[in-house]
């Protein structure tokens, strides 16, 4: 159970962080991770709808070192669009293949920090709705999922002390998954074939967890610009124990600078060689979208999802 949460949560402090979050003036560490956060939670939309087609779905991909994938499809659900005080966000997921198929999962943030995430889980096996408690960020689950449990909800920015290195420019080569054309169905054959690469002037900061964590620190390369991270080097005693690469896209209706995605999320333990992909093609992205009804992210429709 703890690692189908840790799937299903994982497809981003000195102040509140939210939607009126304004583009930096002055720039220091707390401020560039204060800017990351808001760009990694996408705090500069109302929602987005990210549901498969026959062609095209979102994918979680896991992949042991020469073994064949494991490819989950699912739907997601974000509405940032709250103003009661209470309520920061609401992050629906639901799977739509392998074992998981109808599971779903409704994951609430609140605007005080202090609070622990709302978890409640729709089991179709069952037919019931469990409420789940928020899985401890510092636990060690597997090299790949971790990390982006850590960064899509957990880690709140005043877990972290931040320094920032330098400023400098670099190229990326983006990290990228291969599979073998026998193992690709309709939808992983439209994963990148080719790899992406990017130049780009970047703050390099450090974050040091204050509590133990499962590493030591981390190292993060920051667009200069728009805040985006490209890349996540995470060390402990001296040595990097994973990498995490991203691919952004922009948003283009719109208009804050900041306003962009990530769509290819790669992650790669340099000893085990175990990887992970998260994907999100360009043609399920439905952002802002009018009359949506709020209780698509409730309990309720949460016992609908089978039907």
């Amino acid at each position: 159970m703890r690692i189908l949460l840790i799937l299903v949560i994982g497809t981003l402090l000195f102040g509140s962080v939210d939607k009126t979050l304004p583009y930096p003036v002055k720039i220091d560490a707390d401020e560039i991770a204060r800017q990351v956060y808001f760009v990694n939670h996408q705090l500069y939309l109302k929602n987005q709808l990210l549901k498969a087609t026959k062609q095209d779905s979102l994918l979680i991909v896991r992949k042991a070192y020469n073994k064949k994938p494991m490819v989950l499809r699912a739907d997601r659900y974000l509405n940032n669009d709250y103003s009661d005080g209470v309520t920061k966000s609401k992050d629906l997921v639901i799977f739509n293949s392998s074992k998981l198929k109808g599971t779903g999962v409704l994951a609430r943030e609140f605007v005080d920090e202090q609070k622990s995430l709302e978890i409640m889980m729709w089991l179709p096996a069952l037919r019931k709705v469990r409420r789940m408690a928020e899985p401890s960020k510092n636990m060690g689950y597997s090299a790949a999922d971790v990390a982006f449990l850590e960064e899509a909800k957990l880690r709140r920015l005043d877990d972290d002390d931040y320094s920032l290195l330098n400023t400098r420019v670099l190229d990326f080569e983006f990290g990228q998954m291969e599979i073998k054309e026998s193992n690709l169905d309709r939808f992983t054959k439209k994963l990148p074939t080719k790899k992406s690469t990017v130049s780009a002037e970047v703050y390099v900061l450090k974050a040091t967890p204050k509590e133990d964590a499962w590493y030591d620190y981390r190292i993060d390369y920051i667009d200069s610009k728009h805040f985006t991270n490209y890349r996540t080097k995470f060390y402990e005693e001296g040595q990097v124990v994973k990498i995490i690469d991203r691919q952004w896209k922009k948003i283009q209706n719109i208009a804050d600078e900041r306003a962009y995605m990530w769509t290819y999320w790669y992650s790669l333990n340099p000893k085990t060689k175990f990887e992970t992909v998260n994907y999100i093609p360009e043609e399920i992205i439905k952002t802002n979208v009018k009359n949506v009804k709020s209780s698509l992210w409730s309990e309720s429709a949460l016992g609908k999802i089978n039907r």
